[in-house]
């Protein structure tokens, strides 16, 4: 069968004060980094829609503290458990999980 990449990412939020918008040209707030944190089989994401209450269907979806303390670690493959206890390890009130379904193709 074939597996589907699918990406997990941490979402962070950092404050991008006025004085660096200035140098830069562009506007202060909030700047969003993306950061990639692995990848997640096909099974681990079925489990994580299924008790999230996610629509089989959706091809991407966030995953707050909340979220990951409702999942059933013990259902997940290993691997998959490994990287999105590590992913959650890093998170602080700025920032977020995110999963999405990354197709690569092949030419093959």
């Amino acid at each position: 069968m074939f597996e589907v990449p699918w990406k997990l990412y941490r979402f962070k939020y950092e404050d991008y004060p006025e004085y660096s918008a200035r140098i830069t040209g562009h506007y202060a707030g909030d700047l969003l980094i993306i950061e990639e944190e692995g990848e997640l089989s096909d099974d681990a994401v079925r489990i994580m829609k299924r008790t999230l209450g996610i629509d089989e269907n959706v091809r991407a979806f966030d995953l707050m503290v909340e979220d990951i303390l409702r999942l059933s670690m013990k259902e997940l493959p290993e691997n998959d458990r490994k990287v999105i206890l590590q992913a959650s390890e890093k998170l602080d009130g700025e920032s977020k999980l995110h999963v999405e379904y990354r197709h690569v193709y092949s030419f093959d």
